[in-house]
């Protein structure tokens, strides 16, 4: 799945999310400052999982992992490429 389109669906729920315009907000910007916290957190991962039809393991659950745009753009990805 290409990356612009995961991307666009990551901004779009995390807006959705956080319940505040995040077009403005960098790739590397640091999520927890715009109001990211365990609650939004969890309602964000499983908007994830139900939007890409993916799973997270429980080992994968760490904030730093959601911390920014870039980084749940890269999970997401690396969840959706072919097992070779």
């Amino acid at each position: 799945m290409h990356s612009k389109f995961v991307e666009d669906k990551v901004l779009f729920l995390l807006q959705e999310a956080l319940s505040e315009d995040v077009k403005n907000v960098g790739s590397n910007d640091d999520l927890i400052n715009l109001g990211l916290d365990s609650i939004k957190s969890v309602s964000l991962i499983v908007a994830l999982e139900s939007t890409f039809d993916i799973t997270f393991e429980d080992g994968e659950l760490l904030f730093e992992n959601f911390s920014s745009i870039n980084k749940i753009v890269e999970i997401v990805t690396g969840k959706l490429v072919p097992a070779t």
